[in-house]
């Protein structure tokens, strides 16, 4: 039974040249030959830049050729950085990603290793625990460019998992990081695992390469764990509250304030860094519902791009429905919308031409929906939409079927036979699509046809074109009503507030005018006819102000069909030198406040009679035989 003791000063421990020594160590140490081991109290020692306060080194089965063991207790202070380098020799081999020189900060902690004494000690032959503390930490491996500062972090290294865990700063904004790592992965669920809480603004999503500039603006506090495994997948599974954050949806119009509750949760796939899919997406906000949805990504150059998606239900508002896309390599939008319910007004009150660049890529669009809200008060039914709109925001193709009142709605904006790009409306109850698109709202019945077609060429905005709406009644019209009144006719002006006044023709032609700042509508030559008046219009109409000024002449006509039949100057009265009795009347001002002005002793110029009867009146152009909606 042999023992041997001894002291020492400025002793070296060193196990293999890959590994760092221990020096400078002093303290007592003793060999026990019967369990052939030797023992090692260090009180003092330096490990690379290191301090050692204490350390208990055993060596056993040392005489027995290959059957040793070393285990190792130390209790170590020093740049957190020496400490990633002293873990990172062989045999240790714990690797962390990031560069190692960029580390920065200190470290106070207790060391265990256990491994065997022998050339060709495999990695996962080392057991590791690390327990300790990291202060004024700078870290730069943990998200991906971002560094990871401040602290003080907990960390350690047990059962193959090296974990940091902590309050500090993500290039400084506040953060609570959980950090995992396998140090040797092979077989393990995950790779690496990190769970971050923080606040996110507009600066740090552009940092991260996140951007939601199109969908929100302003702080959103998130919870994500972000999980890599050893084939280069990983999943990023992401909660945010958006309460603080501004959020919107341009294209129904939808805002929700910052303030106002909000929640966005999803599961983000991503494939050696680059971002595959998004799963089970959902966001609850006033207003907003969206059911679990998926979003398909694809990357060209290290450029990531949405290229497809899945929303199988959501609710914005009224709208309620689901929407399958996909976006081409051109950058072309396949859209088709499936609604129960869709509020048109976000894109009826947008004509394309704000004169901004557009940021929107070129779109084909088709959407069904049983009900669409097109006015405040006005609902129509079984929608059928296809628009195709071109890189600058505006149509090449627009088609619209629908149910107003008691009557179809056809709409198309497409070129036709010719390659000339028509617009063309017909409506079986005129007064119901007048109202139902927030037009007139004093028409009742009725058919209706306007056709268009461009002034200059087939890319020109701007039409040319002609009206006609036939048997209609007019009531409740204050404008006319006010007219009637100064002419003194009172029995049809009473006629307006009871059955309305019924007119067998009107008919106008006109030029619509694109511009940035607001359409402007010309009309001329207008004119219509019933039992009990006649009415000649022009004017124009300045959306861009809201402003309107048509002039004209109104015609007392009871009775006139008699005189034409009786008395047998009727060629004179129609083309000739004499005239009629009318009177001429303006309307100015704006859409909410407009003024009327009659002048009841202008005299009836020779010929209106035969315009207000329609002689010689042109039909409009029939509709093209190829008049289905596409799918």
């Amino acid at each position: 039974r042999l023992e041997a003791g001894f002291d020492f000063e400025n002793l070296s421990v060193k196990y293999k040249d890959s590994m760092a020594p221990a020096t400078n160590g002093v303290g007592k140490g003793v060999f026990d030959y019967k369990s052939e081991t030797i023992r090692i109290d260090l009180e003092s020692a330096k490990i690379l830049d290191l301090d050692v306060s204490e350390a208990e080194l055993i060596f056993s089965n040392i005489i027995e050729a290959g059957a040793g063991q070393a285990n190792l207790d130390i209790q170590v202070n020093g740049p957190f950085q020496s400490m990633l380098r002293y873990l990172s020799d062989d045999p240790i081999n714990v690797n962390l990603d990031g560069d190692l020189a960029e580390v920065k900060g200190r470290i106070d902690a207790r060391v265990k290793l256990d491994f065997p004494t022998r050339d060709g000690v495999l990695k996962e032959e080392v057991e590791i625990d690390v327990e300790g503390t990291i202060g004024d930490a700078y870290l730069p491996m943990v998200l991906r460019d971002l560094p990871l500062s401040g602290g003080p972090y907990n960390v350690s290294v047990k059962d193959g998992v090296f974990a940091l865990k902590g309050k500090g700063q993500l290039d400084g904004y506040a953060i609570d990081l959980d950090y995992s790592e396998f140090l040797f992965a092979e077989g393990k669920p995950y790779s690496s695992k990190t769970s971050v809480k923080m606040t996110a603004d507009n600066a740090l999503r552009d940092n991260l390469g996140v951007d939601l500039s199109d969908f929100m603006s302003g702080p959103a506090a998130i919870d994500v764990v972000y999980t890599k495994r050893t084939d280069g997948s990983a999943l990023a599974d992401i909660k945010a509250d958006i309460t603080d954050a501004e959020f919107f949806l341009n294209p129904f119009d939808y805002i929700k304030a910052a303030g106002e509750k909000g929640e966005v949760t999803l599961k983000a796939h991503l494939n050696n860094d680059d971002l595959n899919k998004i799963t089970d997406l959902r966001l609850t906000a006033p207003n907003v519902t969206l059911e679990p949805s998926s979003l398909g990504f694809r990357t060209l150059n290290n450029d990531t791009k949405l290229s497809s998606g899945k929303i199988n239900q959501f609710e914005i508002g009224e709208t309620t429905g689901k929407i399958d896309f996909e976006i081409a390599d051109s950058g072309l939008l396949n859209l088709s919308m499936d609604a129960a319910f869709l509020d048109m007004r976000p894109f009826l009150n947008d004509d394309g031409d704000s004169g901004k660049a557009n940021d929107n890529p070129p779109m084909r669009i088709s959407v069904t929906a049983q009900q669409m809200r097109t006015a405040d008060d006005e609902i129509i039914s079984d929608g059928k939409i296809y628009a195709d709109l071109n890189a600058e925001g505006r149509f090449n193709q627009l088609e619209l079927d629908a149910i107003a009142g008691d009557g179809a709605v056809y709409v198309r904006f497409k070129p036709d036979v010719n390659g000339k790009r028509i617009f063309r409306l017909e409506a079986d109850d005129a007064g119901a699509t007048l109202k139902a698109f927030d037009l007139y709202d004093n028409v009742r019945g009725g058919n209706l046809i306007i056709y268009g077609e461009p002034v200059r060429g087939d890319s020109d905005r701007n039409l040319i074109g002609k009206a006609r709406m036939t048997d209609f009644r007019v009531v409740e019209a204050p404008g006319l009503a006010r007219i009637l009144g100064a002419m003194s006719l009172p029995g049809a002006a009473e006629m307006l507030v009871g059955d309305g006044l019924s007119f067998s023709k009107l008919e106008a032609d006109f030029d619509w005018l694109s511009r940035p700042q607001g359409s402007l509508l010309i009309v001329k030559n207008g004119r219509t006819s019933g039992n009990s008046l006649g009415l000649t219009f022009e004017g124009i109409y300045d959306d861009s102000a809201k402003r309107i000024d048509i002039g004209g002449t109104i015609i007392p006509l009871s009775g006139i069909n008699n005189i034409l039949q009786n008395i047998p100057l009727v060629g004179n009265i129609l083309g000739g030198s004499s005239g009629l009795f009318a009177a001429t009347y303006k309307i100015e001002g704006t859409n909410k406040d407009s003024t009327v002005s009659v002048n009841p002793l202008s005299v009836l110029a020779p010929g209106i009679l035969r315009s207000i009867l329609f002689e010689g009146s042109a039909p409009v152009k029939p509709k093209s035989p190829t008049s289905e909606i596409r799918e």
